[in-house]
């Protein structure tokens, strides 16, 4: 209720303070003025109606409800100078090796009650950055890219975010990121990062990182990277918290890489729930892995549960600590899951810490799953059946595990080929 009459204390609209919306004139002060004059009174609505509105870097403040009126789009501006620097706060952070530069579209920092919403798209102009001036991919892939922003939307450590209706298409980096944050929703958003001729390199739909009491529900998300994470990197926050009572809910996942991931960090995965989700034309639907970085910690995982799932996918789940050190993951469950897949699914931890309970109840899937130093998967019902590997088999992934931190997983199929193609294709 105070939230709702925060965000009748004013309504005002951009033009008002001279944004133009024709797509050719920068609006980024004339917006970041309508924000800041209504945060000033305490809130209340910033109306963005009538047009393409061209932009660099804006901030969200605390009771400031951002609506995209109608059929608008908020576009990021071509140009570098534009976005703000990688230093706007000791929690961002930029990565040399994706050529992304820290930069962000739409940033929320330490704020309260804030509200993106309405029938509009916020559109990061993907174009203009990954590709070169003759309109073909920079050369050498994500690494090969000058300079490109990075989060789309970026909201950190803030409490009450809400993010609902709009459409997130062409980002060219993660569409949009909460880390660190309390008491979020993003409900019945589309995302887009995979489309023709060319994808987004990291192009990530929702990316949840560190965040406590979140829910996910009606999201349509189409992604050339992981169309939802959940994720445990702890170590910019001011205040580090678990990725915790996640809620995800009624979504529709398609991916080149995975549906959902969980994992990437050093810090705490649990009491997160999938609950009737759609997945296809996807790589792998679900992959947990604790770290992709050497010498880390990793992520723990613990209290993660899938339940009502169609899957249409390369591989239905791959669990794995991958590079991490020191890692616990265990009371996974999944149930009532039927589709196709093409590739039986792994397990795979290590003799010195094996992967805890597993469950699949009710999943009706080919393949079924492989385990190595799992020894407490159940399978309850349905059509799934576990694979023991060979001692010879064993041996060679113990050496692999041993040699390289990293379990390999061999994809094939004709569902792979063509995302393969399409990838390949469109780089």
């Amino acid at each position: 209720m105070l939230l709702l009459c925060a965000l009748l204390a004013a309504s005002v609209d951009v033009r008002e303070y001279g944004a133009k919306g024709d797509g050719v004139t920068k609006d980024t002060k004339s917006i970041q003025a309508a924000i800041d004059a209504v945060a000033r009174i305490g809130g209340g609505t910033v109306r963005i109606g009538g047009g393409t509105y061209l932009t660099g870097s804006i901030y969200l403040k605390s009771g400031v409800d951002l609506f995209l009126d109608g059929d608008v789009a908020l576009k990021g501006s071509p140009d570098r100078e534009d976005y703000n620097a990688v230093d706007v706060c000791p929690q961002n952070w930029s990565s040399k090796a994706e050529s992304a530069s820290g930069a962000h579209l739409i940033l929320c920092i330490e704020q309260t009650n804030v509200t993106v919403r309405g029938t509009g798209r916020i559109d990061g102009n993907c174009a203009a950055f990954v590709l070169d001036p003759d309109g073909r991919p920079w050369p050498g892939g994500q690494g090969g890219i000058p300079w490109r922003p990075s989060q789309m939307l970026y909201f950190v450590e803030c409490d009450g975010v809400r993010v609902e209706s709009v459409s997130l298409v062409d980002s060219p980096y993660w569409s949009c990121f909460f880390h660190g944050c309390t008491r979020v929703t993003a409900r019945n958003l589309r995302v887009r990062t995979r489309r023709e001729p060319f994808h987004t390199h990291n192009g990530d739909g929702i990316d949840i990182d560190c965040c406590e009491d979140v829910e996910v529900s009606w999201c349509d998300i189409n992604t050339a990277d992981d169309s939802i994470t959940l994720r445990a990197d702890v170590a910019r926050l001011k205040r580090p918290r678990p990725c915790a009572r996640v809620r995800v809910s009624d979504c529709r996942l398609a991916s080149t890489c995975n549906a959902v991931r969980v994992g990437v960090g050093d810090g705490e995965v649990r009491d997160a729930s999938f609950r009737n989700i759609e997945i296809y034309d996807t790589r792998t639907a679900v992959d947990f892995v604790s770290s992709w970085r050497r010498g880390g910690r990793g992520v723990s995982m613990d209290g993660i549960a899938f339940d009502g799932m169609k899957v249409e996918a390369v591989l239905f789940c791959r669990i794995s600590p991958s590079f991490a050190k020191e890692t616990r993951i265990g009371n996974i469950r999944f149930a009532n899951v039927t589709g196709r897949t093409e590739c039986a699914s792994w397990i795979t931890g290590r003799a010195c810490s094996p992967v805890g309970t597993v469950v699949f109840k009710n999943v009706d899937l080919p393949h079924g799953v492989v385990c190595l130093n799992a020894p407490d998967v159940r399978i309850e019902g349905g059509r799934f059946e576990r694979k023991v590997p060979s001692d010879g088999e064993k041996s060679a992934y113990d050496r692999v595990i041993a040699e390289k931190d990293r379990f390999p997983c061999v994809f094939s199929g004709p569902l792979y080929d063509s995302i393969q193609n399409r990838r390949t294709r469109t780089r």
